[in-house]
């Protein structure tokens, strides 16, 4: 504060002036936090949330005015107790027990709740509070927030029963969908895709190659093109394949996919969906088979249709009403003019007056007429007329052609019949039992006669053979020459047939072309074979008829009852299928139905499939037999043996399994499968302080696969390079030699990278000293009937003598199968065999039993006296 005095003329100060600076900066501070006050306290009053403090004990002190009006109470309603008495009544309880555990731990405070506003309506609210404390920690008061969160609530619930409806209507559709992210590698399923492809929803969605190995195996190399595509992203995908479901049935699945771009254009995610199409797949095979049924009832039928537009006056006919004019769209237009021309004077004048009637009043019409084809051919056709109508007027005609000649000659014959039925009951049985074109027994008595025939085999104990025929060439003469050529044709060949059989044997017309014969009273199944050489020489005679030259062949389909012993339908099948496969084989010939072959597909089949199953469901493991020096007692290796863990027979060894995938495909994948379980044991071993190899099966359809060492490469990936020197691949000698030239080159690209070879099974093949020398496996392997038989066969101990020789001699180590005994062991040290493996040693046994076992293993086995024989060639370590 600065201060000046005020002096009279004598000098004395009479008054003091000044200005206090600190007041004034005091009072601008505070005017400022009044200022502040206001504006804290009007936002406070404004602002949405329900704003409220409480004392430290939890008693309401103070609610903003957006309270009060929101729920239309006296803030007197409020303080205290707050607004206990506006909580729903389901909700007080938590509400409370939530406040007073804040309150007491002096915790932040956060529930959910419904509270009643004025209008009546309870709406959700978030409420929420914080102790505010003083220097010393102790709380002063609690801040807190209600915040309405009704409109929240609804959108999460509309959300929910969203997503709710979404499922439901994918499980309605059976459509699933997925999406994948390229930015995080991540994908997401929804519920249905996993229920299509039988995976467990809780999971995360499983690796590509698991739905590989369940898609069909015909279906699996597109599966896998498709997807090679769909991981490009730049295209959208689409593949119809079969897959298999947990209960083994096959479904057929609709997926698509399609990539997803962001606002610069960069590729972001992958999406799809994946449908169960199989009763729509059913449906369309239904339609398929149903469309095929009609076109052929059609053609048998000879029903053909036809339209005209009356506005241009243009005549439009189907295939098959060409094809009962004796022409083609090649050489006839149909015109409304010319095709009434054709039809008889009388026919004629019915026909146009019908048509007539038509256009001008629109009525249908129905006739038979008589007309000519296009060759001159007299026919009789039923003809029926549909009009279509627009604003009153007819604009469109459209009805069916049907060749009725053969119907109205069989019917003139019928009336005949019948004024012949008073002399004859037999004409009426006649038309029941006989095919009415070439009067040889229908499918009705073929029935029957086949019946009795099987009976009376099984009385007198011999054979009867059923023998389809199908006769080769016989649709061209009917397309060339017309129905009625291919009728007289089937007559003349039906006589000759009939001709070739023996008195008691059967011959009878099912349909179209097709024939069947029963040859009874076979002694044995060749019995039947000068007889099929006569059906097939009168089939094959050619004919003549209305000066046309005409040769067809028969393809002939047997099977011998009872060696096939099957009911009668199943009979005329099997015989039905060697007829295609006599087709296949070049046609005017007879194939025997094969019924131990036809066992044997569909056991191996049955096999293949619960193989693959098994693969799928991880019933597959690995044992694995020691190898070991039983000189110097160091365990040095062990050979990975698949096993089979059935749920149901127990463990089964590969005899019981592997034949039936031999030579298949799968096999392929199954011994990746070995391969890829050994390397993660093998690295398992390793980081335990187990060093020793593992030896793996390799068959000769993987071996010889273009891209064995690609696929091995990709196999090896994962792991160091260190590992790849302790994999080894033994390979069958004879399975080598079936292209030396290509297996010697993958072995050397193999051990390019560190793998070494065994040729497994040695001395029981060629075991040629070219081929030795062509094929640089590392191991030669004893095969173990050698071994098991040394000690009393002079023969077998020369061989084992004989392989050791070669070994040395080709620098080669050599290494013993199937030493079961002590003394197996020790003549084999004796002779200079170090190295072996068998039950003598230890039998396979599962990988987690190995470690204990080479901790208490020590070998049994003596060494030989004086014995001063080397073993740098024959050792493995």
């Amino acid at each position: 504060m600065r201060a000046s005095p005020v002096r009279a003329e004598s000098g004395e100060i009479v008054a003091v002036f000044g200005i206090s600076r600190n007041i004034t900066a005091r009072k601008n501070i505070e005017q400022a936090l009044q200022d502040s006050e206001q504006r804290f306290r009007t936002l406070i009053e404004t602002i949405p949330q329900q704003v409220w403090t409480a004392n430290p004990e939890g008693g309401i002190t103070y609610v903003n005015q957006r309270t009060l009006e929101y729920f239309a109470v006296p803030s007197e309603h409020i303080f205290g107790s707050g607004w206990e008495h506006l909580i729903h009544s389901d909700d007080l309880p938590e509400a409370r027990r939530r406040w007073h555990l804040a309150v007491s731990d002096v915790s932040p405070y956060e529930v959910e709740f419904r509270l009643r506003r004025h209008d009546g309506e309870y709406r959700w609210h978030l409420a929420s509070a914080l102790p505010l404390r003083n220097q010393a920690g102790a709380v002063l008061q609690w801040f807190g927030t209600n915040t309405d969160i009704s409109l929240s609530k609804q959108h999460a619930a509309a959300l929910r029963d969203s997503e709710r409806n979404l499922i439901a209507a994918q499980a309605r559709a059976k459509i699933g969908s997925w999406r994948r992210d390229l930015q995080t590698n991540s994908s997401v399923w929804s519920a249905e895709m996993y229920r299509i492809f039988g995976f467990d929803a809780d999971a995360t969605p499983p690796a590509i190659e698991q739905l590989i190995a369940k898609v069909h195996l015909e279906d699996q190399a597109q599966f896998i093109a498709v997807y090679e595509t769909y991981l490009d992203g730049q295209r959208a995908c689409q593949l119809d394949f079969r897959y298999f479901s947990q209960d083994g049935a096959m479904l057929w699945i609709e997926a698509k996919s399609e990539p997803l771009f962001d606002s610069a254009g960069t590729l972001i995610a992958l999406t799809g969906t994946a449908q169960d199409i199989s009763e729509r797949k059913r449906i369309e095979q239904d339609l398929e088979v149903s469309r095929q049924f009609l076109a052929e009832c059609q053609s048998i039928a000879q029903i053909g249709g036809w339209e005209i537009d009356l506005q241009t006056r243009k005549l439009t006919w189907t295939e098959e009403t060409y094809r009962i004019h004796d022409t083609s769209p090649a050489e006839f237009t149909p015109t409304v003019d010319a095709g009434i021309s054709y039809f008889l004077p009388e026919s004629r004048t019915r026909l146009q007056a019908a048509l007539a009637h038509a256009t001008e009043r629109g009525e249908a019409y129905d006739l038979e007429l008589e007309k000519f084809t296009l060759k001159g051919r007299k026919i009789i056709v039923r003809t029926t007329c549909h009009v279509t109508m627009q604003d009153g007027k007819a604009i469109r005609l459209t009805g069916i052609f049907q060749d009725i000649t053969e119907q109205k000659m069989s019917q003139l014959a019928l009336n005949n019949a019948y004024l012949e039925l008073e002399r004859s009951n037999g004409m009426l049985e006649h038309i029941a039992h006989y095919d009415p074109l070439t009067h040889l027994p229908n499918r009705v008595l073929l029935a029957d006669r086949m019946q009795q025939a099987m009976l009376q085999c099984q009385r007198r104990g011999n054979s009867l053979a059923v023998a389809f025929l199908d006769l080769d060439g016989f649709k061209t003469v009917n397309d060339l020459h017309g129905h009625s050529m291919g009728d007289e044709l089937l007559i003349a060949v039906a006589g000759r047939l009939r001709t070739a059989l023996r008195e008691g044997d059967t011959l009878a017309r099912i349909g179209g072309d097709e024939f069947v014969a029963i040859l009874t009273d076979l002694e044995n199944s060749k019995d039947c074979e000068p007889i099929l050489s006569r059906l097939l020489s009168a089939a094959a005679e050619p004919l003549t008829l209305h000066h046309v030259d005409l040769q067809v062949s028969a393809s002939i389909g047997v099977t011998i009852y009872p060696q096939d012993g099957v009911d009668a339908e199943q009979l005329l099948r099997h015989a039905d299928q060697a007829m295609y496969l006599s087709k296949q084989a070049g046609k005017n010939c007879f194939h025997l139905f094969d019924v131990a072959q036809d066992t044997a597909i569909k056991v191996q089949r049955d096999d293949l499939t619960q193989i693959q199953r098994a693969l799928m469901h991880r019933e597959f493991v690995l044992y694995y037999q020691p190898k070991v020096n039983m000189r110097s007692g160091q365990v040095f290796g062990a050979e990975a043996l698949i096993r089979w863990q059935h749920p149901v027979k127990g463990l089964l060894t590969p005899a019981n399994f592997l034949p039936a995938v031999e030579n298949h495909l799968f096999s392929i994948e199954l011994g990746e499968w070995v391969i890829a379980t050994a390397l993660a044991q093998l690295q398992q071993w390793h980081a335990q302080g187990i060093e020793i190899s593992v030896s793996v099966n390799v068959g000769a359809l993987q071996l010889q696969q273009p891209d064995f060492t690609q696929r091995l490469e990709s196999l090896l990936s994962p792991y160091p390079r260190s590992l790849y020197a302790k994999l080894e691949l033994e390979i069958l000698e004879s399975s080598a030699l079936d292209d030396i030239e290509k297996v010697s080159k993958v072995i050397h690209l193999c051990q390019a990278m560190g793998i070494r070879f065994a040729l497994d099974d040695f001395g029981t093949g060629y075991s040629s000293l070219r081929y030795l020398k062509r094929l640089p496996a590392e191991v030669l392997k004893i095969d173990q009937s050698f071994v098991r038989d040394m000690l009393d066969d002079e023969g077998d101990l020369a061989i084992i003598h004989g392989v050791i020789g070669l070994a040395s001699a080709f620098n080669r180590s050599v290494i013993a199968e199937g030493v079961e005994s002590i003394e197996s062991g020790e003549k084999l040290l004796a002779i200079g065999c170090d190295s072996a493996q068998g039950y003598g040693i230890a039998r396979p046994m599962p990988a987690e039993a190995f470690p204990a076992w080479i901790r208490q293993w020590q070998s049994p086995f003596k060494l030989p006296q004086n014995s001063t024989l080397k073993a740098s060639h024959q050792s493995l370590v």
